[in-house]
């Protein structure tokens, strides 16, 4: 067993008013009472200690800056895209922002979201893109589903924009390519994660280099929760292969998962978003049974 530090009480506290804090302010879209329920599931010293830590490493995302991500990729990312892929002649920033607002039959490209996979749309990436056509940031004629992709005209769209809110471990959108070859073969591909880790990326970039792949955030192995880069300065003298089996048996003993006890690929994230929560995350954020509290919605 790793040894918890002799402050370890402080610690605890200091981050569980961090949370209540961030849930009273409205950053974290849950309730105290949601808080306290997952915290009861620790017990011990250490295992509270471990809480704490959760709490500290925790990366969250809620609306506003999921929206912030995507101005981004409108903004700064696309446009730069499609000049360098001859898709697209931007004369400047300001009329491109017009044109996709108010325009579409001179726009050579339609937005679309990660669907039919594990029978499941991206939810963040939907309800973004959603709200962009709702608020008039995007034509309404500009978004289309791979239900609809069939029926666009070749001649005239050239490149289909693809907005998802994470790629973990790419296999995902490996599957989506795969489902809907044949309705993709004749464009160009320009996939937008909010986030993506660096795995996924060199995993796409490699079997499709057809594919454009352009994050707002990149994560890498200094991401995972077990990795002491991030850790915080009172965990500097824990061992992270004893915290790491400690983790291993905690979620044993008090869960009923099996597998994926790091999240997918095992890259042991902590990253949510308000609205779902990425699979290569860990699930002691997300898990729930009857014995169990989950922190945030999967």
């Amino acid at each position: 067993m790793y040894k918890r530090p002799d402050e370890w009480e402080s610690f605890y506290i200091e981050m569980t008013i961090r949370a209540k804090t961030y849930i009273q302010i409205n950053y974290w879209n849950i309730t105290e009472e949601e808080l306290s329920l997952w915290l009861s599931n620790f017990e011990s010293e250490e295992e509270k200690f471990l809480s704490a830590v959760l709490i500290y490493r925790l990366i969250y995302r809620n609306e506003q800056p999921r929206l912030s991500m995507y101005h981004h990729i409108i903004e700064i990312l696309l446009p730069s895209i499609l000049e360098q892929k001859s898709i697209y002649t931007i004369t400047s920033l300001d009329q491109f922002h017009h044109d996709i607002k108010h325009t579409f039959h001179n726009i050579p490209f339609r937005f679309a979201t990660i669907e039919g996979v594990d029978g499941r749309a991206s939810k963040s990436g939907h309800e973004i893109l959603r709200s962009f056509v709702r608020k008039g940031s995007i034509h309404h004629n500009l978004e289309t589903s791979i239900s609809n992709v069939k029926n666009l005209d070749r001649n005239h769209v050239k490149a289909i924009v693809l907005f998802d809110d994470i790629m973990g471990t790419g296999e995902q959108f490996d599957t989506y390519l795969q489902n809907f070859q044949a309705e993709l073969n004749d464009f160009t591909l320009i996939y937008c994660p909010l986030t993506a880790h660096i795995d996924a990326i060199n995993h796409i970039k490699q079997k499709y280099p057809h594919v454009s792949v352009s994050p707002v955030e990149i994560l890498d192995n200094k991401y995972a929760f077990f990795n002491k880069d991030f850790m915080p300065k009172i965990a500097e003298h824990i061992n992270m292969d004893d915290f790491q089996e400690f983790y291993y048996k905690f979620m044993k003993a008090k869960t009923k998962l099996k597998q994926n006890l790091l999240g997918k690929g095992d890259q042991s994230l902590l990253y949510i978003f308000d609205v779902s929560s990425p699979n290569n995350s860990l699930p002691i954020l997300t898990y729930e049974d009857e014995n169990w509290h989950k922190l945030f919605p999967r």
